[in-house]
């Protein structure tokens, strides 16, 4: 005897895993032999007839039935001397009550939950007996309602079906005096546990189970069953006992064949008793588990975020807002398209399976009015604005309310209720001030509003009864009349100006980042910083600037840029204190995030681009930049020949070069004026990445100027100050029309001589256009492209005339770059620095 003991007991995984897989396999074969007998088109009519009102009270009351099981987790910290925070106890007890029904396996589920969550901090050993002793109790309120359902047998007040498993009831009767018996007699099971929580553990168990099973006859009752629920509840009891020891999750299976053969001998129709367990399941346990794995996760992503540096919550979140803006575009269009063309979304099954919600919503102003508006949503919560999250919430609300109303349909409820949850969870995402409307966003929603108001209109017209054509021609274009057609038609005109109301909302405060043009604080950071051959051009006053300010609230680095649309387009390289940068850069970017703006960086050097790159953003290489070496500038010598001519003939025609240090006389001013007028011609000033003439900006900076003989200015150029030592560079060079030939020729040359005893390292002569840009096969796309215009673009603008001019001088070059973001287009970029380069300037500033 001794010897099959010890045998059973080392094979007991092993019986039990055949127990269980028995016990799996007879509940299939009894679900296969009852799917044969059951008509899935009465069950789903059952369905389809319950009153929305209806199915609220059922939620509510499966959501109630499971609140007594958390008054288990309330002893346990009792028990464990633990005080956690009460939203904190609520929520773990919740996922580990509902995720325990789901999955249970006879409880091993929720002791390994329990241990897990409240053992982090405590002694294992203590958890693990505290939750042992609890679970001695968790089964006491089925132990006294199989004693119950025991007298009602032996009284003979239930169906004979029930007294086939007496010996069930018995053995699910005696557990809860045995449990008394013995941690009566042996204190040792319970210890610590005084009489009081001991009949607290009782009555909270006996209320859950009559929670569970007052869910359960309720749905019942609302489903219409017209029988004595007091012969349903042996029945249930037998169900739970056999499902608890079949140990299937959720009794799945088990619970379900014994409820339909017990209440089907009661009259009963099996369709009837299907219904009724799988709205059972859904209400309590189904919808419950839901919440309870959502805890779940945000315990899982805490758990995860903390030991990766919360990348998997980033990754998550911004996944679920990716899936809410498509489903917000992708159910608007589906509404507006099933209130044109109804008749497809009936006739094709594609379709109709496609239509989460609108095939239901067929009143043409609703649903059109409903579609248009959640695109409009959708765009808003695509852009991350945080004024959009309640307008969002309220609008699924009122499609979920409004589909309740016209039609209730289990689908359309369970896709809004998970959009609303996928929301909810996304809220995060949400952090942005103001919505900037940029032209990239504009073409998608233009092209998708543009083309299903073309639709709608465009089917109404030729339905009207005056346009020539054959009725019978094609079903699918045809409305249910010309009356709706117009109540859309409407809905469309009112959905454009709630469109235009929303974006304006969602625009407001309209903030600008940055600030006008502070002199103090700008000269503060270049002088003590330094700065670069861009730098000077923020004295145009038509940008702004940025200032980054370090921990110890001193100004370190300066930006100029300008916002055009929705672009911030940084001019040049920042200037300041280069150790600064990747800081300024990130705060800059940040402030532009929040904001609603995208930064651009314009003509930036491989510095930048490097760190920009850590950022996610692309380049392409707008030209090279010509640097002349002063330390190797000569006009002595066989190679410089040309060179030397062109300086001699000038001062033999006594010409001379001078540079002029302001201020400067209305006089000097008015004559420079003039010749740059002239200069210019009809052409039209540009900005941003140049200079333009004005007298504040003129009398910044030294002028070095070419006169004649007489003392007439013929041609000047303004010395820009670069804040950097090593290097000097001039903005506006320009001459008199009847200025001889070679005359900015000999004005860089002096200019060389001038800079070099000046102690200037080299000189910078500024941009060449597309130069050197998508030559390698291999290149960038767009690069290539910009190669082809280098190439075959000189009858507008003179690429190749430019390079080969600044080569003469040029002793290397540097290449220069454009960097975007790259959720931007690269055609807006480059379009939108077509336009800012090229705006016209208010030349009196």
């Amino acid at each position: 005897m001794k010897t099959i003991q010890i045998w059973v007991k080392s094979k007991l995984k092993v019986i039990k895993r055949i127990f269980i897989l028995s016990v799996i396999v007879a509940v299939i074969a009894e679900l296969v032999s009852l799917g044969k007998v059951i008509s899935f088109q009465q069950l789903q009519s059952i369905f389809q007839d319950i009153p929305y009102w209806k199915a609220i009270i059922m939620l509510i009351v499966g959501l109630l039935a499971v609140t007594p099981m958390l008054n288990y987790d309330n002893i346990l910290t009792k028990l464990l001397e633990q005080r956690p925070k009460k939203r904190d106890l609520i929520k773990n007890s919740w996922m580990i009550n509902t995720i325990n029904n789901m999955v249970g396996f006879g409880g091993a589920i929720s002791v390994g939950l329990r241990s897990e969550i409240f053992g982090k901090n405590g002694n294992q050993k203590k958890v693990m007996q505290s939750i042992s002793k609890i679970f001695l109790f968790t089964m006491a309120g089925i132990s006294i309602y199989s004693l119950i359902a025991l007298c009602l047998v032996a009284l003979d007040l239930v169906t004979p079906f029930v007294a086939h498993y007496w010996i069930w009831l018995v053995g699910g009767a005696l557990y809860f005096p045995i449990v008394l018996i013995t941690t009566y007699l042996k204190n040792e099971f319970t210890g610590n546990m005084t009489r009081k929580i001991k009949i607290e553990l009782i009555l909270t168990s006996f209320i859950d189970w009559t929670c569970v099973i007052g869910s359960f006859l309720l749905i019942g009752y609302l489903i219409g069953i017209q029988i004595n629920f007091l012969e349903i509840i042996p029945i249930f009891i037998v169900a739970i006992i056999i499902g608890i020891i079949s140990m299937i999750p959720g009794a799945a299976g088990s619970f379900d064949i014994v409820m339909i053969l017990g209440i089907t001998t009661l009259g009963v129709d099996k369709e009837v008793v299907v219904a009724w367990i799988l709205l059972y399941r859904l209400f309590y346990y189904m919808i419950p588990f839901i919440i309870g794995v959502l805890f779940s996760a945000k315990n899982a992503s805490n758990i995860l975020n903390t030991r990766y540096s919360n990348i998997p919550r980033e990754i998550s979140a911004n996944f679920a807002h990716r899936i809410v803006v498509f489903l917000m575009y992708f159910s608007g269009v589906m509404m507006i398209l099933s209130a044109t063309i109804p008749v497809a979304f009936s006739d094709f099954k594609l379709l109709n399976i496609l239509d989460p919600l609108s095939f239901h919503i067929i009143l043409q102003f609703p649903s059109v009015l409903l579609g248009f508006l959640l695109i409009i949503m959708g765009r808003g919560f695509s852009a991350r604005v945080t004024k959009s999250y309640w307008p969002t919430i309220c609008l699924i609300s009122l499609t979920l309310i409004y589909t309740l109303l016209r039609d209730f349909t289990w689908s359309i409820i369970l896709f809004l209720i998970v959009l609303l949850l996928i929301i909810l969870f996304s809220k995060a995402e949400l952090y942005r001030k103001q919505l900037v409307y940029s032209w990239e966003k504009k073409t998608i929603d233009g092209i998708i509003f543009t083309s299903l108001s073309m639709l709608y209109v465009g089917i109404g017209v030729y339905n009207l009864p005056s346009f020539p054509h054959h009725r019978g021609y094609n079903a699918h274009l045809f409305f249910p009349s010309e009356r709706i057609w117009i109540s859309g038609f409407l809905a469309i005109l009112v959905v454009s100006l709630c469109m235009f109301f929303f974006i304006r909302y969602l625009q407001r405060p309209r903030h600008q980042i940055g600030q006008n043009l502070d002199e103090q604080r700008a000269m503060s950071v270049l002088e003590n910083y330094g700065g670069n051959m861009d730098s000077h051009l923020l004295f145009l006053k038509d940008k702004r600037m940025f200032v980054y300010t370090n921990s110890e609230g001193i100004d370190t680095v300066l930006f100029q840029f300008k916002a055009y649309n929705d672009k911030c387009t940084v001019m040049g390289d920042p200037s300041g204190k280069r150790a600064d940068f990747p800081a300024a850069i990130e705060a800059f970017l940040e402030e532009c995030d929040i904001w609603g703006y995208s930064p651009v960086f314009y003509e930036v050097s491989q510095e930048i681009v490097m760190i920009l790159h850590e950022y996610g953003y692309d380049f392409i290489k707008m030209g090279e930049e010509a640097h002349v070496e002063l330390d190797m500038f000569s006009l002595v010598g066989k190679k410089n020949k040309g060179k030397r001519t062109i300086k001699n003939r000038f001062e033999k025609e006594n010409y001379a070069f001078e540079v002029v240090s302001p201020p400067f006389d209305s006089h000097f001013v008015e004559t420079l004026r003039e010749i740059s007028d002239e200069w210019l011609g009809s052409r039209k000033e540009k900005g941003f990445s140049l200079g333009f003439f004005t007298e504040d900006y003129i009398q910044r900076s030294p002028i070095g100027i070419v006169k004649e003989e007489n003392g007439n200015i013929i041609a000047f150029a303004n010395l820009i100050p670069t804040y950097n030592d090593p290097e000097g560079t001039i903005d506006l060079m320009r001459h008199k029309k009847d200025a001889p030939s070679g005359v900015m020729d000999y004005l860089f040359l002096s200019l060389f001589e001038y800079m070099k005893e000046d102690g200037k390292t080299y000189f910078n002569l500024g941009m060449a256009p597309l130069s050197n840009v998508g030559s390698s096969k291999k290149s960038f796309v767009q690069e290539r492209i910009a190669f082809l215009v280098y190439n075959f673009g000189t009858r507008f603008y003179s690429f190749q005339g430019l390079r080969n001019y600044k080569n003469k001088y040029a002793t290397s070059w540097k290449p220069r770059y454009t960097l975007y973001s790259r959720k931007n287009s690269i055609i807006y970029v480059i379009l939108t620095l077509l336009i800012i380069d090229n705006m016209s300037v208010d030349r009196e500033k």
